[in-house]
Parts: C-alpha cells; sequence; structure tokens
C-alpha cells in the first residue's frame, strides 16, 4: 500500500508544481504559487518529482499543452535548459509521510521563453505555392517569431490556389465533404472520419474562391516531392492540422470557449468573431533564401502553373505582388537584404546565374560551396 502511495504521490508532485511568475501553469489544484525568476524573455518554471527519469517527457507534455504547434526542435532546445537539484525537504504544501526515507525529491527547472507562455496568441500562417510547404510565425510584442513549417499539397495547375493576403475566419470540426467535380455533382457527401478528403478538420481563410486549409485521407502524398495535387485547397499533414486544432481551440479563439471540441467527432461550425481571426499570406515565390544547420543556402522551386508566361495569371484571383520569380535581380536583392552586401555585386550575379542555369529544383545551393566553386576568398 506504501508504493502504492508513493507512486500516487510522485504523479501529483509531477502534475501540480509547474509554477510560472505568479500564476499556477499546469494543473488546476490550489497551491501556494511561487515566482522563481523571471528574465527579460524568459520565465523559468519547476516542478517536484522523485522520478527524474521522466522529466523529458513532463516538460514535453506542458510545453503541448501550452502551445500545441511548438516544433520538436525547439522542445529540445528547451530540455537543454533543465537543471536538476535535490530537495531538501519535501514542499510544505504536501504530506510528507507519502515519500518513504529510500526516496528522493528532486526540483526539475527549466527556461521558457515568454512568447511561448502567451495567454492569448496571434499567428501568421505564411503558404509558398510552388514550395509545398507553411511557415507558421507567432506575432508577438511587434516581432514576427518563427515557429515550425509544414509540408502542404497545394491545388494543380487546372484548379490553383491562389495568392494573397487573406484572414482565417472559420474553422469546421469532423467536416462532410462534396466533391466539386461537376461531373460527381450526384454524389452524396462523404461523411464525416479519417476516410474524409478534407481530414478532421478545416480552417477556413479565403471567402471569395472556397480555398481552405484542411488535413487528408491521402497522408503519403505530403512525402511526394512534388505536391500540386489538390482540387485548389491546401492539405496538411493529419498530426499537424490536429495540433493547430489544439492551438486554435486552446490559445486563439477568445470570443467562445470551445473546449469541447479538443476531443469531439462531431460536426461544428464555427464563425471567428473579430478578436479571433488571424493572417494568412499565400505567396507564390519560385526561389527561396535562408539558412539552416549547414549554412545560408539558395534554393528553386518549379514554376508548376507557369506563371513566368503573364497570360497564366488570373489577376482577378491573385494578388500579383506576391508572385515573385526567379530572377537575377530579384535573388540578388533578397540575398543582399537578408545577407547583407559583402559579397561583390559581379561574384553574387554569377554565382545566381550559376544556380539559375544549373534548373536543379528543390535542392540547396550552400552559399560556402559557391563560394568554393568560384574560388571566393572569405
Amino acid at each position: 500500500m506504501q508504493k502504492i502511495l508513493n507512486k500516487y504521490f510522485s504523479a501529483i508532485l509531477i502534475s501540480i508544481f509547474l509554477i510560472s511568475a505568479g500564476r499556477l501553469i499546469a494543473g488546476d489544484s490550489p497551491v501556494n504559487v511561487h515566482k522563481i525568476q523571471e528574465e527579460a524573455d524568459s520565465e523559468k518554471l519547476f516542478f517536484e518529482t522523485t522520478d527524474i527519469g521522466s522529466s523529458d517527457a513532463v516538460i514535453t507534455d506542458h510545453l503541448l499543452e501550452q502551445f500545441p504547434i511548438i516544433s520538436e526542435k525547439e522542445i529540445n532546445r528547451i530540455i537543454l535548459t533543465k537543471t536538476i537539484s535535490q530537495e531538501q525537504s519535501v514542499s510544505d504544501t504536501q504530506d510528507s509521510t507519502l515519500i518513504s526515507a529510500s526516496e528522493t525529491l528532486y526540483k526539475v527547472s527549466f527556461e521558457v521563453p515568454k512568447n511561448y507562455l502567451a495567454d492569448t496568441v496571434k499567428i501568421l500562417w505564411h503558404l509558398n505555392i510552388p514550395g509545398f510547404e507553411s511557415k507558421i510565425y507567432q506575432l508577438y510584442n511587434n516581432e514576427q517569431i518563427y515557429i515550425d513549417t509544414w509540408p502542404n499539397v497545394v491545388g494543380t495547375a487546372g484548379t490553383k490556389t491562389y495568392t494573397g493576403n487573406f484572414e482565417a475566419y472559420k474553422i469546421r470540426n469532423w467536416p462532410f465533404y462534396k466533391d466539386p467535380d461537376p461531373s460527381k455533382a450526384d454524389l452524396p457527401p462523404t461523411k464525416p472520419g479519417p476516410g474524409n478528403p478534407l481530414g478532421l478538420f478545416v480552417v477556413h481563410y479565403d471567402q471569395n474562391s472556397l480555398r481552405y486549409f484542411h488535413g487528408t485521407n491521402k497522408n503519403n502524398l505530403l512525402n511526394s516531392k512534388m505536391r500540386n495535387l489538390s482540387h485548389g485547397c491546401v492539405r496538411n499533414d493529419n498530426d499537424n492540422i490536429e495540433k493547430m486544432k489544439q492551438f486554435i481551440i486552446k490559445r486563439v479563439v477568445k470570443s467562445e470557449d470551445l473546449s469541447s471540441w479538443l476531443k469531439s467527432k462531431k460536426t461544428l461550425i464555427y464563425d471567428f468573431e473579430e478578436i479571433d481571426k488571424f493572417p494568412v499570406q499565400i505567396t507564390y515565390k519560385t526561389f527561396d533564401i535562408d539558412k539552416d544547420e549547414s549554412g545560408d543556402y539558395i534554393i528553386l522551386y518549379k514554376d508548376i502553373y507557369n506563371y513566368s508566361n503573364p497570360d497564366k495569371i488570373n489577376a482577378e484571383l491573385n494578388d500579383t505582388s506576391l508572385i515573385i520569380l526567379s530572377s537575377r535581380e530579384n535573388i540578388a536583392a533578397e540575398y543582399q537584404k537578408k545577407f547583407g552586401t559583402e559579397l561583390p555585386v559581379e561574384t553574387l550575379n554569377m554565382m545566381i546565374d550559376y544556380v539559375i542555369n544549373k534548373g536543379v529544383f528543390y535542392d540547396k545551393f550552400y552559399i560556402e560551396d559557391l563560394k568554393q566553386t568560384f574560388m571566393v576568398q572569405n
């Protein structure tokens, strides 16, 4: 009986001792709230446990509960801030008789950036059509903080996804699906469930063309290199769209309590109030300049809609200012904006011409490799 009580007490400690500056972060049990430390950009949280082996899992669960779309990379970075100290005595709020003399109580502390602890969150969901991926940003204290990158399936050349600056304005849970193909107009709607082409959750952003973000019944397509395969909507990995559902309900929507949606298998629809809406930007850009663990790079994307031919662009349905094609001028301007003007213009142009003429899509050309190719001195 004593061992059972000890295990139960350990679980209680883990669940209720996540404490932040002036408030209880996890668990609803009434406890004395203590402020450990508050830095300019982060807060130090802690919990107490007799099982330090589970501390990484506790931190992960807490972060996902607080900010469901946080990336795995960021979770691992936060776990690296973890410190463990042995407590001399059990917290004054607990009954010390429940811990046997052979068990040790530990205090596990970790640091979390404040943006992940915000009660109300605004995001920017940015999709680049020919790149077949979305980048999620948090809008926090007048900053745009990168959160994660998600793969997407976009429209075919015949059923395009359109560019524009939009706002997410409605969500649907366990939706019905009606095939937009006119030849299938007589078919009944597909019922909600895992086999539904929309998946289990939908985020509406474009009222004019009826394009939206949703899950899928063909998750394997997210692993394809060329993902211009949809009727115009933007398909997401099912795990990611589930994270977005949790995130929107817990952190974005403040006009209504939608917590009943979290585990619901009912068909539900909610139109956002103005306070709930968040920006969605969809671009058509056939290159990108960025950096990763291996360094700065240039990457080219295929012109899947043949927008290099202006006659192919529907100016009524697209924001043409968000269509940016691969040219020496465009790539050079963005390179200099992101990485500065250290490279001589002639050298940069020579490198860009080399990348464009290679005509290799979806492979990264690292700047350091290009410098070696052209024998550029650092």
